[in-house]
């Protein structure tokens, strides 16, 4: 299990970050309206390789959705430790359930999607992975270093 002080950092960050999570998932219109006539803008420059914008789109929003639940996943790592490390990931699956749900449910220009619980679930998978790595290299390290 982490150190306590590890723990109440990742406590802490864990808390923070689910204040994002909700604000960004639950947010009554895509968080990306605003950028959309610039963004296009950019992804149109894609066309002289043959690039269209719309999956140049696709792919930024799927790996924009992993990247969004891997810091959650991790701090959750530090927060259970390692015989518990299977917390990440379900609650990646958990939270981006419930968030699609209510976007297609209760928020009309939202829309819920598979994919996204797909990619936030990988991420959750990707955070969990990172969070155990860092887990493990601490209390190897902690095996080596002599106590003082």
């Amino acid at each position: 299990m982490p150190a306590r002080r590890t723990r109440r950092r990742a406590a802490a960050g864990l808390l923070a970050y689910t204040a994002f999570v909700a604000a960004v998932g639950l947010w009554p219109t895509p968080v990306d309206r605003p950028f959309d006539p610039l963004l296009f803008r950019i992804l149109g420059a894609g066309a002289v390789i043959g690039l269209r914008p719309l999956d140049a789109y696709d792919a930024i929003e799927f790996t924009a959705n992993v990247a969004f639940l891997v810091p959650p996943a991790l701090l959750l790592v530090l927060i259970a430790g390692l015989r518990r490390w299977w917390v990440g990931p379900l609650a990646g699956l958990l939270c981006s359930i419930a968030i699609e749900l209510t976007q297609h449910f209760l928020l009309p220009a939202r829309f819920g999607t598979v994919n996204d619980v797909i990619a936030n679930t990988l991420g959750a998978l990707i955070g969990t992975g990172i969070g155990v790595l860092m887990v493990a290299r601490r209390r190897a390290d902690a095996r080596v270093s002599p106590t003082t």
